[in-house]
């Protein structure tokens, strides 16, 4: 299990630290913490030449000692553990550290709790969640006067799961339950029926809308058929549907009432547009869950030939 955790040495990349390390992984997790030291050079070298050899010189030093201080406390969770400082723009730093290590999962902290942080989130976070190629954690912890949550705000003691039996939602189920979560750990499955009569106006039959009850049973089947078989495991773990219009907007209504501390989403773009726009409903959620976000793109290094072919199928692909 390759992880790189993303550090600007802020108190959110010690929080996003500290929830990767009660995250128990049931397979040997490779550790990389990297900071990027930023690079004026490119945008005024006139300007930054005297000064910035300096500057960078002083950041190194505060990045190491930083790094230093999350090596060890996550030493215990790792057979290994490398840490890089490197100058550069963030994004592209990590990205393109994530792709050369082959990353299964890249960490980073999240700025912002109000409605306006969590919309603005950061570009830095938003960004390497939008580009990158494998999953994404992005952690939102609570604010320190939230009293609603446990005590213990660095564990994910409540996680919800958007849940469609799509392959990438079945995916990020298997990648989530690669884990050892506590057994007293409450898992909602939300899947989101659509509301069709709200395209009618754009010329949906009247057969599809006919058929949104039949679509419903078919995701409420789907979620209960998965909820049966995380309960062996996770005895809390229950299956919700409901009708709406805006999958995200359900997902992040839903994390806000449940008080949830995790929100997993499978993110199905494959294409260089879905790439860019991430998924309406991943990025949604990305941007307004009140809590740490786990963007699963599992399914991309795990294709199934039959879910692919079906795929084709429906979409009238296939020759």
């Amino acid at each position: 299990m390759k992880v790189l955790l993303a550090t600007d040495c802020s108190q959110q990349a010690a929080a996003a630290a500290k929830f990767l390390r009660s995250l128990k992984f049931t397979e040997p997790m490779s550790l990389t913490i990297i900071t990027a030291l930023g690079d004026p050079y490119g945008s005024s070298p006139e300007s930054t030449q005297h000064w910035f050899p300096e500057l960078l010189r002083q950041e190194r030093a505060r990045a190491e000692v930083h790094q230093a201080d999350m090596a060890k406390l996550l030493r215990e969770r790792c057979t290994r553990i490398d840490t890089i400082c490197r100058p550069g723009h963030p994004v592209k730093v990590v990205l393109g550290e994530a792709k050369d290590l082959d990353c299964d999962l890249i960490v980073i902290g999240a700025r912002g709790h109000s409605f306006f942080g969590r919309l603005l989130i950061g570009s830095v976070s938003d960004s390497i969640a939008t580009h990158a190629k494998c999953s994404v954690l992005v952690v939102r912890p609570p604010e320190e006067e939230d009293g609603q949550r446990d005590a213990d705000a660095s564990k994910a003691n409540r996680i919800l799961i958007g849940y469609d039996s799509s392959k990438a939602s079945r995916d990020a189920v298997e990648e989530l339950m690669a884990l050892d979560w506590q057994a007293d750990t409450e898992v909602e499955l939300l899947s989101v029926a659509p509301i069709y009569d709200y395209l009618l106006g754009n010329g949906l039959s009247t057969a599809a809308i006919a058929n949104e009850e039949e679509i419903f049973k078919e995701m409420k089947q789907g979620g209960d058929q998965m909820k049966d078989r995380l309960i062996k495991k996770l005895p809390k773990t229950q299956s919700v549907i409901i009708h709406d219009q805006r999958v995200g907007d359900a997902i992040a209504d839903l994390a806000e009432k449940s008080d949830s501390d995790l929100v997993v989403v499978g993110d199905s773009g494959h294409s260089l547009l879905d790439d860019f726009l991430l998924g309406s409903t991943t990025k949604y959620v990305l941007r307004h869950a009140p809590c740490s976000v786990w963007i699963s793109r599992h399914h991309r290094t795990n294709p199934d030939p039959d879910t692919t072919a079906a795929d084709a199928v429906s979409n009238g692909t296939s020759e």
